[in-house]
């Protein structure tokens, strides 16, 4: 086993994790950023739209409004001292992305900030991705990152995936990993930070990019963390299905962009007054729902007609969106594109407080591998601005909580039994996906999540008869599915209402008395999951 060593351990390398060994390393820290692919050019950023929320105070904007904004669209379960905290921080996050390198949209000199549906004020903002392709513009933000990273001195360790955090006591004080090749990599660290992404990938229609798999999740369980709101799933409204599979910008609707079903019908405006310029996702994605159960979508989607998108904005913000369109054949002017629904983005995690602090000591997180910034929905652009946010917030704990170490913790005993094939392995994962889709999709219900629970325990045993595989990383990865699943799973049947993301047919109405966070912990056995109600606004 090789061992290696830091002050700051940061688990993922994306736009979080960057931003928190930027941080850490400028804190004086030594900092060694481990990334299940390649830090900085695998992970959601990539894919991101690169819409991201700032603070412009030259509009009249303020961290008060933009924190009720946040609040009001998480459906007022959000944790205030976080948001706050995001919206304090706002302003200065531009900056810090200027700083390391990152060109944002700008017209005559001032950032170019568009208003998209649930922001009260234009305080949206965009990354220049001059010579980056549109199915890859998260580059523009992240590659910036990696670099001004690399000149600062933090060293980094790819292709090594983390399976398990390890605790000095109660204490974590770093983590394993295993290389693609099987070899097994102690990681000691004084302060560790997890920045390891959502869960995309756990359901079988998803945008998220193939490494996103609730890694960390299962990691912050299986350390003790108290997670929180693991039942808020968001399921993207815009999701492109032809002419081409991308991610559409949700920035479209707030230009002018529109929803129609098979017959043409603009039918949001039968849920949402005003619709597509003030719903938000959650509402979006319902609708599209009921019109695809109802036999008036067109296939698995709807129609987006952007035909009403001003020219100024088809010639910069969507250049090169309207250029590949065009190039697949599609006049936007005059055709319409077909959308569906995709898993985008977790809005529950592990719980930590307004410095990025878990309930675990030496243990940090930012991103959203964490819970409690979104409530019940996420508002377009929050979610690139939290990972800058707490990144660089739990960067900062974590060089200033670093605490020397005097013995490494005893590590688990190998296991030894036979091993499970690769396509048994390939065959339980997509069991897992589909069967979150199906129970624990846009609308749910308790006999669906039961039916669900029940499959899910078939899936477990099967695992469960193995000790392991020659691909020790798919093993481990499968692994962490499993927990973060059944997370999901048990944290959906246990809110007993309908709220934002979260739709139960059964229950479909709000209820005031749902008005807090399901927080979820590992058993005093080790074993089976506790989960808890905690009411009140920010839990």
């Amino acid at each position: 086993m090789e061992n290696l060593n830091a002050e700051v351990l940061i688990i993922g390398g994306g736009l979080a994790g960057l931003a928190a060994a930027v941080e850490a390393r400028r804190g004086g820290r030594d900092v060694l950023l481990v990334c299940k692919r390649r830090a900085g050019r695998s992970g959601n950023v990539v894919v991101a739209a690169c819409n991201l929320t700032g603070l412009l105070p030259e509009t009249g904007d303020t961290a008060e409004g933009f924190a009720i904004d946040t609040l009001g669209s998480g459906r007022d379960i959000g944790d205030p001292a976080l948001v706050q905290a995001m919206a304090e921080g706002a302003a200065d996050a531009l900056r810090f992305l200027e700083g390391c390198g990152v060109r944002l949209l700008r017209s005559d000199g001032r950032l170019h900030a568009r208003q998209v549906p649930g922001h009260s004020r234009p305080r949206t903002v965009c990354t220049d991705r001059q010579g980056i392709p549109v199915q890859t513009a998260g580059l523009s933000l992240s590659l910036p990152l990696l670099e001004e990273a690399r000149r600062l001195g933090v060293r980094f360790l790819d292709s090594a995936m983390v399976t398990r955090l390890l605790k000095d006591d109660s204490r974590v004080v770093g983590a394993l990993a295993v290389r693609r090749d099987g070899s097994i990599l102690q990681l000691l660290a004084g302060a560790t930070v997890l920045a390891s992404g959502g869960g995309g990938r756990l359901y079988a229609s998803s945008n998220n990019t193939r490494d996103i798999t609730g890694d960390g999740y299962a990691l912050a369980y299986d350390a003790g963390a108290d997670l929180r709101d693991m039942e808020f799933v968001q399921f993207h409204p815009a999701m492109g299905l032809a002419p081409v599979k991308i991610i559409l910008p949700t920035t479209l609707f707030g230009d002018g962009a529109l929803l129609r079903n098979r017959y043409g019908e603009r039918f949001l405006l039968d849920s949402v007054t005003g619709g597509e310029q003030v719903a938000g996702r959650d509402e979006m994605s319902q609708a599209i729902y009921r019109e695809i159960q109802a036999g008036r979508g067109v296939g698995e989607g709807v129609h987006l007609d952007l035909s009403a998108i001003p020219a100024e904005l088809v010639n910069t913000r969507y250049g090169d969106l309207w250029q590949l369109l065009q190039q697949r054949g599609c006049d936007p002017r005059r055709q319409l594109v077909t959308v569906g629904l995709a898993v985008h983005f977790f809005m529950g995690g592990m719980v930590i407080d307004r410095l990025g602090a878990s309930t675990v000591p030496g243990l940090y997180g930012a991103g959203e591998v964490t819970g409690g910034v979104h409530g019940a929905n996420r508002l377009g652009g929050n979610a690139l601005l939290e990972a800058v946010v707490f990144g660089r917030l739990a960067g900062q704990s974590a060089a200033a909580g670093t605490v020397p170490r005097s013995n490494a913790p005893v590590l688990p005993h190998p296991v030894s039994g036979s091993l499970c094939p690769a396509e048994l392995l390939v065959a339980l994962r997509r069991e897992l996906r589909e069967l979150l889709w199906q129970c624990a999709g846009v609308v749910r219900s308790g006999d669906s999540l039961q039916a669900g629970l029940k499959r899910w325990q078939q899936v477990a045993t099967s695992y469960g008869h193995y000790a392991g595989s020659s691909d020790v990383q798919l093993w481990a990865e499968t692994g962490h599915m499993l927990t973060a699943s059944r997370l999901i799973l048990l944290a959906a049947l246990e809110r007993m209402e309908s709220r934002g993301a979260h739709c139960r047919s059964d229950y479909p109405a709000l209820d005031d008395r749902w008005q807090g966070a399901v927080l979820v912990r590992r058993g005093g056995s080790g074993s089976e999951p506790v989960l808890e109600f905690v009411p009140g606004q920010g839990a």
